[in-house]
């Protein structure tokens, strides 16, 4: 009997040990802030982030309008990216005439082909840095919502 017992712990350890989900990644939470022409990336509205490894699901996350900090979600809320080489991808849009998007940044940036971006995560960081290059367009004149039939009050 205590054989058994010894032999079905050893079993579940091993399961547990290939984690829950079997994915066996690393995934470390990571944080930082994207930089434009040295300076947090203020763009007024918020923006989006996404980190792919060559292999794996990408990290994606919200760039505050603000103050350009971010934090990255793989699979739950916050839990960061997988450790390894990514390629980035930055995305800051702002709806103009005619309810069409229009990028704030330089429209490079919003493709893995032509961003030119890449980050290493090591480890757990909320320093991440991510430097893109100007211009920053902050003449885009939104639209009111209400003039695209978004409000049931107009």
């Amino acid at each position: 009997m205590l054989r058994y017992s010894i032999c079905s712990a050893i079993a579940l350890l091993a399961i547990a040990a290939v984690g829950c989900g079997g994915r066996g990644e690393k995934i470390v939470p990571v944080s930082g802030t994207v930089m434009i022409d040295g300076q947090p990336l203020a763009a007024g509205v918020d923006g989006f982030i996404t980190l792919a490894p060559a292999s794996g699901r990408p990290a994606i996350g919200k760039i505050d309008g603000q103050t350009g900090k971010f934090t990255l979600t793989t699979y739950e809320e916050g839990d960061g990216a997988l450790v390894g080489p990514h390629e980035v991808t930055v995305t800051v849009n702002a709806i103009g005439r005619g309810g069409n998007a229009q990028s704030l940044i330089p429209e490079k940036y919003q493709e893995f082909q032509t961003s030119g971006l890449t980050a290493k995560v090591d480890g757990p960081t909320d320093s991440l840095l991510i430097e893109i290059e100007g211009p920053l367009k902050k003449n885009v004149k939104e639209v009111d919502p209400r003039t695209l039939g978004d409000d049931p009050g107009f």
